[in-house]
Parts: C-alpha cells; sequence; structure tokens
C-alpha cells in the first residue's frame, strides 16, 4: 500500500448551506476535499541537463551523415580504384560512417541509458579523432588531383559530410564533457555534505 506525509488542507462543504437538505436530516455526510499545500519538486532525471540539450536530436543527425557517409565510400570503393586515391586506400568513408553511426545510436539511448555516458562520451572522442584525420587525408588528395573530374566532386561531398560529422561530435562531445563535470561536481558535493 502506498503512503505519503505530505501536510494536506482539508476543504468542507456543508450541503445544508446550499438549501439541499434540511436540518433535521443529519445522516448525510459533510463533503470533504483534500488538497496539498505544498508542492513536493520531482527529483530530476539522471543527465537532466544534457537531455535538456536535446542530444537524440544530435545523435540521429550523427547516424544519417553516418549512413549517408558509407554510402558514399561504397559508391567512390565500387566507381573508381582502390589503389590511386587516400580516400578508397584507407576506406576513410566506410570507416568514418561505420564509427558515426555506432556513435549516434549510443547517443540516442542516452536517454533510456544514462549509464552509457561515459561509453558515448569516449566514442564520440574516437569519431572525431578518426574523422579530423580522414578530413586530412582527403584535403591531400584534393590537392594531388586535378579539379574537372568526377572523383574530384566525389571527394568533396565526402569532405563536407566528413566536416559535418566532426562537428555535430564536438557539440556531443561539449555536452557530454559538461554533464560530467556537473555529475562529479553534485558527488563531490554531496560526498563533503555527509562528512
Amino acid at each position: 500500500m502506498a503512503r505519503a506525509a505530505i501536510s494536506m488542507d482539508i476543504i468542507e462543504e456543508d450541503t445544508r448551506k446550499h438549501g439541499r437538505l434540511t436540518d433535521e436530516d443529519d445522516s448525510h455526510p459533510l463533503i470533504k476535499y483534500y488538497k496539498a499545500t505544498t508542492l513536493i519538486p520531482d527529483k530530476p532525471p539522471p543527465l537532466h541537463r544534457l537531455l535538456d540539450r536535446q542530444p537524440a536530436a544530435w545523435a540521429s543527425v550523427q547516424v544519417t551523415s553516418g549512413i549517408l557517409s558509407f554510402g558514399l565510400g561504397v559508391v567512390f570503393a565500387v566507381a573508381f580504384g582502390i589503389g590511386k586515391f587516400f580516400l578508397t586506400l584507407f576506406r576513410i568513408p566506410l570507416l568514418t560512417g561505420i564509427m558515426f553511426l555506432v556513435a549516434g545510436f549510443l547517443s540516442n539511448l542516452l536517454h533510456k541509458h544514462p549509464g552509457l555516458l561515459q561509453v558515448c562520451f569516449y566514442s564520440n572522442i574516437l569519431c572525431l579523432a578518426v574523422a579530423t584525420t580522414g578530413a586530412v587525408l582527403l584535403c591531400v588528395d584534393l590537392a594531388k588531383h586535378q579539379p574537372d573530374k568526377l572523383h574530384f566532386q566525389v571527394e568533396i561531398v565526402v569532405l563536407c559530410v566528413t566536416l559535418l560529422d566532426m562537428v555535430v561530435s564536438a557539440i556531443l562531445i561539449i555536452f557530454m564533457y559538461a554533464e560530467k563535470r556537473n555529475l562529479e561536481k553534485n558527488s563531490s558535493s554531496s560526498s563533503t555534505r555527509r562528512e
């Protein structure tokens, strides 16, 4: 059985005041209403500040751009030679696409599983590092080849998607770092209160 220790005001309504009952008919009880006098705020859910910043929307962009990056990598690998470009030699869009897909799914699960904060934080850092390396290799590839060919245009699209992935990962890293710092600050302040 549920029980709460909340102070409540009792509001009584006497039906005799409204002329419905006479003074002789006392068999009917008075109507009583209970109303809470103070509101107790709910305990904020875990990762409340992070969830207010909508990481699921950013993670959805991350998943979408990961799928796009992977698809562009497959198209580029099929259409052009493997040993000719750094893009296909190191399989940059395939690797970044898979990594961003996984990191985006993990970031989407933060709402249901707040314990994944550390994993999401480090996976986004890894994605940012790999995407930065990939962007540098793509820039070297673009500097090497002529701008009038089709593979040059596809590489520019892959570079734009990689830069979008990097921006989204950087934003998620900043949000998650702020939440981790807030959690550490709250846990250290609660431990000093106990002492």
